[in-house]
């Protein structure tokens, strides 16, 4: 099964890798991505675990969207932020179903600790740049996948 999990993460990256390079040339995502990076989550549960772990998977690929944007909504709504929007939280619900509950709980709060850190060095610089949270989303997912696969040291 060892196999599978480094099958598993090399798709991961490669899957991530348009969501991150195309906003970088001023392009959008097609919702067709995280459609496809959803599916294989989903198909690599059900293969790792059969049914429970599709269903957990499932599971946390839709709590992960209903939290996160009920999140970015509240800070709208409540402070006026705008930290991500409709795509990236659609990549961080699309990235939970390969990481499972604690996985994506884990996720978010890296993504939402780096935005913090990020959000917060540029407070202090006279040309402040909008951070790229499709890529820090990216590397969260990744980070959290890496954990998953390599053994403990």
């Amino acid at each position: 099964m060892a196999g599978l999990s480094y099958f598993n993460l090399a798709l991961l990256i490669v899957l991530l890798l348009p969501a991150v390079i195309m906003p970088w040339e001023g392009r959008r995502p097609p919702d067709l991505l995280y459609f496809v990076i959803a599916a294989g989550g989903l198909s690599f549960a059900a293969l790792g675990g059969g049914i429970p772990a599709l269903g957990w998977s499932a599971l946390a690929g839709a709590g992960c969207l209903l939290l996160v944007a009920a999140g970015v909504a509240g800070l709208r709504a409540g402070l006026g932020l705008r930290l991500l929007t409709g795509s990236q939280i659609k990549l961080l619900a699309a990235g939970a179903t390969w990481l499972g509950p604690f996985g994506a709980l884990t996720m978010i709060a890296i993504t939402a600790m780096t935005l913090l850190v990020v959000a917060t060095a540029q407070q202090f610089r006279t040309a402040a740049r909008r951070p790229d949270s499709g890529a820090i989303v990216a590397v969260a997912i990744f980070c959290v996948g890496l954990q998953q696969v390599l053994p403990s040291i």
